[in-house]
């Protein structure tokens, strides 16, 4: 079986989620950063395509967004899973709907937030401001929930 995580990382947190997944996951498994491949990803070579997002004022990378939107069809016909890191995973459901095109989400196995960090000493000065706005500088929500990774793994074995 090939898997192929395709993700999008700003400041590396849905990087390290990417790849901690793909250590618990066994066949050949493939991680691609949107945002630094220039190759085109041919996603018809894989039976498993994940995908993984972080976000930013409501949103993931359009660059994500667009990249599913083009290959919904082809997406559909493949086992699928979706992750997002996000920090109020509470609105992770209002997150993937608006993110994501909804043939895309009834196709996937399983859809889940695996939380978030707080990075700020590689985050710019105004996601820096912005965040620090929101928290009121209280980053002890902000976390990678590691179980919500195994749960996923697991519902994708399935």
């Amino acid at each position: 079986m090939r898997t192929l995580i395709i993700y999008t990382s700003k400041y590396g947190t849905t990087a390290d989620c990417a790849t901690a997944l793909k250590d618990k996951l066994s066949g050949e498994v493939i991680l691609a950063d949107i945002n630094k491949t220039t190759a085109p990803i041919e996603i018809d070579k894989f039976d498993t395509i994940i995908i993984g997002g972080s976000v930013y004022a409501d949103n993931v990378s359009k660059k994500l967004r667009v990249f599913c939107q083009n290959n919904v069809n082809t997406l559909i016909k493949k086992k699928i899973g979706i992750f997002l890191c996000c920090a109020l995973s509470d609105k992770a459901d209002e997150y993937f709907i608006s993110n994501f095109p909804s043939e895309l989400l009834n196709a996937a196995k399983t859809k889940m937030s695996f939380g978030s960090e707080a990075r700020l000493d590689k985050m710019s000065f105004l996601d820096k401001t912005i965040l620090k706005a929101f928290t009121k500088g209280d980053y002890s929500n902000f976390k990678i929930l590691d179980d919500r990774i195994e749960k996923f793994r697991s519902e994708m074995l399935k």
